[in-house]
């Protein structure tokens, strides 16, 4: 019987192994190599000369204007596509937690954005946007004979209407969640506080959104950590222009990476950013467990 058991855990081992192998080798391996990298000058076109520079990298990119631009750019883009998505999000959320008549059809359109590749839906607004051929400039001298402005080349334009492309993709997402938070409250709080006389915005103000404080927390996190990342749409919409007023973080490394083979230092960019959103999330996480354990 001992012996079987033995046998059977061993089994357990076994079956356990190569996915912890797969694991490694897909994340842990390439973090301790760009760590490593982050040390050295290492470039991918002269990989034989290379040399350990300690924290040069990290020193540098402090004093690189174009890496303090790129982080600003990727604060306002963040801070400015998730804001809008969690008004609007929260707003509509509200309009369907309702039985009306092709309620579900509604739902359904509303998520299509979010299916959507990232670079097909740049694409899609880049020819909508356009100063020639756009949809949005031909209303405007349709309807108002108004000259449309280069929406994408114009610096005070471009990075509103990267947020705005964001917004319409990642909307849904917090419809979504929000929808299914709120038909998760119960129905008593809400009950009450009609029958104590308390109107539509006090019910919601006092008692759905402290209810529902869990999972908006849980939702801006995740979408917070996915604006962070984003490349595929900015790229494809304006390419980090003009000049790099909309070009995020993600998109320099990209740049120091693979167009100046600057591998080590990109590396230590890299670092420098996750070590960002990682105290970011970190305090999110904090608030989200001292609000769940109140």
């Amino acid at each position: 019987m001992a012996k079987k058991n033995r046998d059977g855990s061993l089994t357990k081992y076994m079956l356990f192994v190569p996915t912890m192998v797969v694991l490694i080798a897909m994340t842990i391996v390439p973090f301790i190599f760009s760590l490593v990298t982050s040390l050295t000058n290492y470039q991918a076109t002269e990989p034989d000369k290379w040399k350990f520079i300690g924290l040069d990298n990290y020193v540098r990119a402090f004093k690189d204007s174009d890496i303090i631009t790129s982080f600003i750019n990727t604060i306002v883009y963040v801070a400015g596509a998730v804001t809008l998505e969690f008004i609007l999000g929260i707003l509509i959320a509200l309009l369907l937690n309702r039985k009306m008549l092709g309620i579900s059809i509604i739902r359904m359109l509303l998520l299509l954005p979010m299916m959507a590749t990232p670079v097909a839906v740049g694409l899609m607004w880049k020819w909508l946007l356009n100063t020639d051929i756009g949809i949005f400039n031909f209303y405007l001298q349709d309807w108002f004979s108004i000259t449309g402005p280069n929406w994408l080349a114009e610096r005070m334009l471009a990075m509103p209407m990267a947020i705005l492309v964001d917004v319409w993709q990642w909307t849904p997402f917090m419809i979504l969640a929000l929808l299914a938070g709120l038909q998760s409250l119960p129905e008593e709080p809400m009950e009450a506080a009609s029958i104590d006389g308390a109107s539509a915005i006090q019910s919601f103000w006092h008692v759905t959104l402290p209810q529902l404080r869990s999972v908006i927390l849980v939702v801006l996190l995740i979408r917070m950590i996915d604006a962070f990342k984003s490349f595929d749409v900015v790229w494809t919409l304006t390419n980090g222009g003009p000049g790099i007023s909309t070009e995020l973080l993600s998109l320099r490394v990209y740049r120091i990476a693979f167009k100046f083979w600057e591998t080590g230092y990109a590396s230590a960019v890299s670092w420098l950013f996750l070590i960002v959103v990682i105290l970011i999330t970190s305090q999110f996480i904090k608030y989200l467990y001292r609000e769940t354990l109140k």
